[in-house]
């Protein structure tokens, strides 16, 4: 499978999303027959697998109706964000309320994309009830729908043999063998989803590794960092992992949305294979200014 030249535009605004590092984190993966992403978010890694066949999934079950919409009727899909678009411009800021209010009780997809593309900074927030909660973005009246077909028809063709699943990650991981290759980016460890009310088990996923290893399953894994001042340390265990290095994933959307500071976020990558030094880009998404003590193999 061949491998988009450059980052595509992003599809569904997904915090956390490691698009402008796409492409040099997918310079690392192992060919394999299948691509395996069990947190797949905003799939900013899916045009890069360089594997056609491919499985992604999420607990979400809004987000994978819409990925699958994406997939097989991407023209739908742009009519009807059309649609709600038109609407917003034409008759104000209430309309986004009541598309809002709509999603918390039907779970739309296309309600579901609308909000993701006009709420504060791209956002997806849900409160304790399971209910999103994000603000309007009142500066800004959402991609226009012209510029989000084109996106949405490339992106379409890159999903082409990916099947995606609303399941949790540990049954996405249950029946793979070392044919497969998994690209993981789970929650922050310790933290709660911003997207469920699901507490992350961090020793449970400790497991889910090891049993991969144990089936020599090849994964990549983008997981603790750092965000400005705050830090989020749960380092893996060194007897799982052979690789670790650094990548800066952009600016914190929540720090800009508290406007507080602008904070840049660092995240780990780990692997548990061996990769050839010689790939690893020095610049300024791929951070390995000190060989030593950024790059662990064992």
């Amino acid at each position: 499978m061949k491998k988009p030249i450059k980052q595509l535009k992003p599809v569904i605004k997904w915090s956390g999303s490691k698009r402008n590092v796409a492409i040099e984190l997918s310079n690392h993966f192992l060919t394999r027959d299948r691509y395996i992403e069990p947190f797949v978010g905003g799939g900013s890694l899916l045009p890069f697998r360089g594997i056609k066949e491919g499985i992604a999934s999420d607990i979400i079950p809004e987000l994978i109706t819409l990925w699958n919409e994406i997939k097989s009727n991407p023209k739908d899909v742009a009519n009807e964000y059309e649609l709600r678009w038109n609407r917003l411009q034409n008759e104000g800021h209430d309309v986004y309320y009541e598309i809002r209010e709509n999603f918390n009780i039907n779970k739309n997809p296309f309600d579901f994309l609308f909000l993701t593309r006009t709420c504060v900074n791209g956002l997806i927030r849900y409160n304790s009830s399971g209910e999103f909660n994000n603000s309007m973005h009142k500066n800004r009246p959402g991609i226009n729908p012209n510029s989000l077909k084109k996106i949405l028809e490339d992106w379409s063709i890159h999903l082409k043999g990916v099947n995606f699943y609303n399941q949790d990650y540990r049954e996405t991981l249950s029946n793979l063998n070392k044919k497969d290759f998994v690209f993981l980016d789970p929650p922050y460890g310790g933290t709660k989803g911003r997207y469920t009310t699901t507490k992350f088990d961090v020793e449970d996923f400790y497991n889910q590794l090891e049993l991969l290893n144990n089936k020599e399953i090849p994964w990549m894994l983008t997981y603790d960092g750092s965000a400005g001042d705050r830090e989020y340390k749960f380092e893996l265990p060194k007897e799982i992992y052979k690789n670790k290095f650094y990548v800066e994933t952009g600016n914190s959307p929540f720090t800009k949305l508290m406007k507080t500071s602008i904070d840049s976020i660092n995240e780990a990558v780990y692997t548990n294979y061996k990769i050839n030094n010689n790939l690893l880009v020095i610049n300024n998404n791929l951070l390995v200014n000190d060989i030593n003590t950024q790059l662990e193999l064992i």
